[in-house]
């Protein structure tokens, strides 16, 4: 595991030790998306990348943009990193601090890629199996692929199934060049 994941882990899981309930935590993932979007503007990016500027001043001027997303207790994680060098590793913060959440909450992303869109029916059914087969709740991303040809390819975790008409050609022509 990289040594940022592992620092981005230290401080998600910092984070999620202040979460008292499912609010606290829902709270936490909003202000740690808008700062995750903040530190991705590029523009931020390279004024957050400046070593011709301090420390300080980069952290005042990321404060400057996200104040108003923010509570004392978000400021102070926001000094916290700046001090440290660190506010560039807010997106990989709020993707650890939602990976420990999911698990807290018993819950998994998935995403369904679909050659047509699905309808609600669909996406219930395929809700309801994927939450059965994990045991844990399940929140669905739906996307559409024409190249699929038909029939969709669901991820959730490191788990895939790939029930699209693309990926059988595919498996064919695997098998048949062996």
């Amino acid at each position: 595991m990289s040594e940022n994941i592992q620092v981005a882990q230290s401080y998600a899981k910092a984070v999620h030790e202040l979460c008292a309930n499912v609010t606290a935590a829902e709270s936490w993932s909003a202000k740690l998306a808008v700062l995750a979007t903040v530190a991705e503007n590029p523009d931020m990016a390279r004024y957050l990348a400046d070593v011709s500027r301090s420390s300080a001043e980069r952290t005042q001027g990321f404060l400057t943009v996200a104040a108003s997303e923010l509570d004392p207790v978000a400021t102070n994680l926001v000094r916290l990193l700046g001090e440290n060098g660190r506010l560039a590793m807010l997106p990989a913060i709020a993707a650890q601090f939602e990976l420990l959440r999911d698990e807290a909450e018993q819950r998994i992303s998935a995403s369904v890629t679909s050659a047509f869109p699905l309808t609600d029916n669909e996406i219930q059914q395929i809700k309801a199996a994927l939450s059965k087969r994990l045991n844990r709740s399940v929140v669905l991303q739906q996307s559409i692929d024409a190249n699929l040809i038909a029939g969709a390819v669901i991820r959730a975790g490191d788990w895939v199934i790939d029930g699209s008409a693309r990926g059988g050609i595919d498996n064919l022509a695997t098998q048949m060049s062996r």
